[in-house]
């Protein structure tokens, strides 16, 4: 008797197994055709459940196990519930459990008072909106400009905006992104006004209309100007396990051999060019100070794209009360700019930047990181990760080039 429960339930955990694999298999490559949650979420599950039911009608038909056919529906709809409270679990955690708000009626008031609305995340609109950004950044010779998503066109629009003044305002000539030094010679070959096409070496998230219409702008700026004026386009990431390290000794060589006027202005993730600890921000902070300001970028809500093997749209509703862009949300102002210096003059404003808060982290693999929200969250106090912060209210996806 012993043995025969032993072997039944042998076959359930091999039922169970062959049946999890065949359901990963089905959300994999409907995450690669599909973008709707429903059919994503739930077809795996009734595979799952078919699979189970299946493996466990053959598996207790055969052997000393065969008595206990009758268990095989019930204990397929078990596992099959199991599999979905384990997999469902990190989502309805985040949803039931308490979101605090941080941001009182003195929070928004000092806000209000204290952030710097911008126009328009165009570029070519003027920069009377910016004009601050010449007290702010007074000194900075590297200024990294990050995103909270890969696939956000506001954030890639804004930051060729913010790239155009850096360059026509504040005498920035060189520009370094999450390419590699080989691709980053064929982009600086380009601007520079010689035969080469962007096309052959960019790849998601960089091979987007965005990116393709700053580059055009880059390389227009080089035919109108003299050689001390010529912009310089650097990749400066190793494409490694190490990068963040190397990414920030190779900023750190590149203005080091341009000489002591040099400045840079940088392109990489949120994650990137945060002060995290490890991140090549935290690198930069050692070895340049406040010579060197990061610049984060968030989001409300809206849609973005991401990549598992192929390019997809995602949708992301109104941030909860414990994300900081839930309070930026509710000042009515589509795009705005945080100085963290100026902000932390209030103390009111210096405490809501000091106190860990949710903000967007999304990256490749949305599809699996999606399973977790956890795995897209980032906790943490803004003061300690940025020394400023764009803040778009609506993301739209970034338009991808064939």
């Amino acid at each position: 008797m012993a043995q025969n429960y032993l072997l039944t339930l042998l076959f359930i955990l091999i039922s169970v197994v062959i049946s999890s694999i065949g359901a990963a298999f089905t959300y994999f490559f409907l995450s690669l055709a599909i973008s709707s949650p429903l059919i994503v979420y739930t077809v795996p599950v009734l595979v799952f459940a078919a699979l189970c039911y299946v493996c466990l009608r053959f598996s207790l038909r055969i052997g000393p196990a065969k008595d206990y056919i009758d268990a095989a529906l019930p204990l397929s709809l078990a596992a099959t519930l199991l599999a979905v409270g384990i997999l469902a679990f990190p989502t309805v955690r985040e949803a039931v459990r308490p979101h605090p708000d941080h941001a009182g009626a003195v929070v928004f008031q000092a806000l209000r008072e204290n952030t710097f609305p911008l126009k328009s995340v165009k570029a070519g609109q003027g920069f009377d909106d910016l004009q601050m950004l010449k007290t702010i950044l007074a000194g900075k010779r590297i200024v990294a400009m990050g995103e909270a998503t890969h696939g956000t066109s506001e954030f890639f629009r804004m930051k060729h905006r913010l790239t155009e003044f850096l360059v026509v305002e504040m005498g920035f000539r060189h520009f370094g992104m999450e390419l590699s030094s080989a691709d980053g010679r064929l982009l600086d070959d380009y601007i520079q006004g010689k035969h080469a096409d962007p096309l052959q070496v960019l790849y998601w998230p960089w091979r987007t209309r965005e990116v393709l219409d700053m580059l055009a702008w880059m390389r227009a700026y080089n035919a109108g100007g003299g050689p001390q004026e010529r912009l310089t386009f650097h990749g400066i990431d190793p494409i490694y396990s190490t990068r963040d390290p190397v990414m920030a000794q190779n900023v750190t060589r590149l203005l080091k051999e341009a000489g002591p006027e040099s400045k840079i202005a940088l392109w990489a993730h949120n994650a990137h060019i945060s002060n995290s600890n490890g991140r090549m921000g935290s690198y930069l902070k050692a070895e340049w100070g406040d010579v060197a300001y990061l610049l984060g970028f968030e989001f409300d809500h809206g849609a973005f794209t991401s990549r598992m093997a192929t390019i997809h749209t995602y949708s992301i509703g109104p941030a909860s009360p414990e994300f900081y862009a839930h309070a930026l949300a509710r000042l009515d102002a589509p795009l705005l700019y945080l100085d963290f210096k100026a902000l932390s003059r209030s103390p009111a404003l210096r405490s809501w930047l000091e106190t860990p808060q949710s903000s967007h982290e999304f990256q490749e693999l949305h599809a699996i990181y999606r399973l977790n929200p956890e795995w897209y969250t980032l906790h943490d106090s803004w003061a300690q990760l940025y020394d400023g912060l764009v803040f778009i209210e609506e993301s739209t996806p970034a338009q991808t080039v064939p």
